[in-house]
């Protein structure tokens, strides 16, 4: 059995970080919401995400005190999905289905690290040339760049 773990931002549905592993308990649920503070945050100290609100379920790794207490380090906000109402944490939830649909359903992997390149792969496809209709079918990429230049805009007006 394998575990995959996954932030995905509800923004631009861009898969900010991935983690596969062999067991999937609290600090491994951590890693992918790591990953995107260090990728566009520039770090995982104190405050580093002040003002961001993760959206996951209720699974056991995500209510632990462990994990709420990491989360709260960072100054991230833990928002959790209605028990049993996949649809109130839609993006992840879509992104997954898309994930499992594209890579995991009919196929065999014989090695976590076989999973996990198969992730990484189908992670980077997806952030680049994926296009979700949230998005106005533009790139999860494309969308966060267009989202930056319009933010430059209005600092320049």
């Amino acid at each position: 059995m394998c575990w995959i773990f996954t932030a995905v931002d509800h923004l631009n549905c861009e898969v900010v970080g991935r983690h596969v592993c062999k067991r999937g308990d609290r600090f491994a649920a951590l890693q992918p919401v790591s990953q995107g503070l260090l990728t566009h945050f520039g770090g995982v100290t104190a405050d580093a995400g002040r003002g961001l609100t993760l959206r996951m379920d209720n699974g056991t790794q995500y209510v632990s005190e462990h994990f709420r207490n990491q989360v709260r380090y960072w100054g991230v906000e833990a928002s959790y999905a209605f028990i049993e109402q996949p649809q109130t944490n839609g993006v992840a939830e879509r992104f997954f289905k898309t994930l499992k649909e594209q890579i995991v359903y009919g196929r065999i992997y014989r090695t976590v690290a076989e999973l996990r390149e198969a992730v990484e792969t189908f992670v980077d496809l997806y952030n680049e040339q994926w296009l979700p209709e949230k998005n106005g079918f533009l790139s999860p990429s494309a969308t966060r760049k267009a989202w930056y230049a319009g933010q430059a805009q209005g600092v320049a007006a």
